[in-house]
């Protein structure tokens, strides 16, 4: 499974005015060929649209996600301005150092600032105003050297409450994990309270490498105590 980002900074209905990036997970070895990659970007409309294409890092070690602008890759063209129905390809090649377990970041390509003149030439003459519209695709980037892997735990549960369980999931491993569950039961004193087949907030999670991330898990029954365990057993794949 592929997760992605499609965030609009301010929206209109204005769907001819868009673009796409593709792919939206890239994957890069830190030397030779492959530490070239090339994303597309397509404007399927009739229109010009500016677009910016940049690389971040990516920390997740605090729980929440925190980027800052890098330069270990070299962008060509950093700034296109795709033509209507255009498409144009974006080579990104990693130049930093080779890491010792993989590294991830994010490739953003934003939609430039465009004053809409010639579409909202009657509203601009009432209103004196222009319409601003942007979209932003946010896109998952891994620099992988050879022989890394997850190593998916669980490490830590809580009870939240009689319905409800904190669950604390780490990756020790040296490369990133989309988790699946084959199967979860949460036990009390020993005894399986509850079995749950997809549960909310770990099945489809991405976890990076040598970060942990904790959920909240609700349950449909109800725990006696405030203590409980879990047995998890983890798919290879969402099938």
């Amino acid at each position: 499974m592929k997760f992605f980002a499609v965030i609009p900074l301010i929206l209109f209905c204005l769907p001819a005015f868009a673009f796409r990036l593709d792919p939206m997970v890239v994957t890069f070895a830190p030397s030779g060929k492959l530490a070239t990659q090339v994303v597309t970007l397509d404007n399927p409309t009739n229109e010009k649209i500016p677009v910016q294409v940049e690389v971040f890092t990516r920390d997740e070690s605090t729980g929440q996600e925190k980027r800052e602008k890098t330069s270990e890759f070299t962008i060509y063209p950093e700034q296109v301005v795709l033509l209507p129905r255009e498409k144009r390809n974006v080579r990104i090649t990693f130049t930093g150092e080779t890491p010792k377990e993989e590294k991830a970041y994010r490739i953003v390509a934003t939609q430039l600032p465009v004053e809409l003149k010639e579409t909202n030439a009657k509203a601009a003459k009432k209103t004196g105003a222009n319409v601003t519209f942007m979209l932003q695709y946010v896109a998952s980037a891994y620099v992988a050297p050879k022989d890394v892997a997850a190593d998916i735990k669980v490490k830590d549960v809580k009870v939240s409450s009689p319905k409800n369980i904190s669950v604390t999931i780490a990756n020790d491993g040296t490369a990133h994990k989309i988790v699946y569950v084959k199967s979860f039961k949460v036990l009390e004193k020993g005894k399986v309270v509850e079995e749950i087949k997809k549960p909310q907030g770990i099945e489809g999670t991405n976890i990076l490498a040598k970060t942990q991330k904790t959920v909240s898990v609700p349950l449909s029954k109800s725990l006696k105590g405030n203590e409980a365990t879990v047995s998890v057993e983890f798919a290879e794949s969402a099938d």
